[in-house]
């Protein structure tokens, strides 16, 4: 036997004809094929939608982000003006979103490069707020006004609200889904080359952050939802179960087949 000699494709050629004629029998079967190529054209139409919208949010992200670091760098190479109150109040707003569940309630003013705050708020957020608002370009002092409570149910607008910092972390932007998506990719196709066991874990550690670039949820999440549709399962065949034993057994304890025999008045 000859070393590196030519593999013989007739294994292959076997297995593609093979793959080929199962596709072809089921988008040509006479029954169901005109309806599961429509079911195809449509999934392909929408995930070219989907991808044709993931890319431009990603494009758009990327483009603004590069316009907030040149923004940055400028800054600190020049001199600015100082910053107008509508433009310092707009910033602080736009921080404040990030950082309270309840951003609406909360009343900025500011004069100079003071700023100051007001309105209700949860006693968690208060702190945070409070720091962030500080960092914001511009802002020299910040007065407090703001009205702390420990729990929302005796404040009208404080009801409701999303947690900011949930959010944050279960939804990541565009630009970050699309770098994990191809750091996970690339990790993966390149760990699976090595075929060791270090290479394996790698592949595993990539193929989740692809998975976590796509679904945009993170791995927690998807754990539970998995474990859900598992446990609804048993519960569906139980329900079925109850509903055959209800259709056998009419309402005074005959079967079905018997309650169904119309019976004479004079029975």
């Amino acid at each position: 036997m000859k070393h590196g000699s030519p593999v013989d494709p007739g294994w292959t050629s076997i297995v593609a004809g093979a793959a080929l004629g199962a596709i072809a029998m089921y988008a040509f079967d006479p029954d169901k094929g005109r309806r599961r190529r429509a079911l195809a054209r449509d999934k392909a139409v929408s995930v070219l939608l989907d991808t044709r919208h993931a890319a431009g949010a990603t494009r758009r992200d990327v483009a603004h982000r590069l316009e907030g670091l040149r923004a940055r760098a400028l800054r600190l190479w020049t001199r600015q003006p100082t910053t107008d109150d509508l433009q310092l109040i707009e910033r602080v707003r736009a921080r404040m979103g990030r950082m309270v569940s309840h951003p609406h309630a909360i009343q900025v003013g500011a004069f100079g490069a003071r700023v100051t705050l007001s309105g209700p708020i949860l006693a968690h957020e208060a702190a945070p707020l409070l720091a962030a608002v500080r960092t914001v370009w511009g802002v020299r002092s910040v007065e407090d006004l703001l009205v702390v409570h420990d729990h929302p149910e005796s404040v009208p607008s404080l009801q409701g609200g999303i947690d900011p910092f949930a959010l944050q972390h279960d939804h990541w932007p565009p630009a970050l889904r699309a770098a994990a998506l191809s750091c996970g990719v690339l990790m993966a196709l390149y760990a699976l080359r090595q075929r060791t066991l270090a290479g394996c874990a790698i592949a595993c550690i990539g193929a989740a952050l692809a998975v976590r670039g796509v679904t945009n949820r993170s791995l927690a999440q998807l754990a539970k939802t998995a474990s859900r549709s598992n446990a609804r399962v048993p519960a569906a065949s139980g329900d079925e179960a109850t509903t055959v034993a209800a259709e056998e057994t009419s309402s005074n304890g005959a079967p079905s087949g018997e309650a169904a025999i119309p019976r004479s008045p004079l029975h």
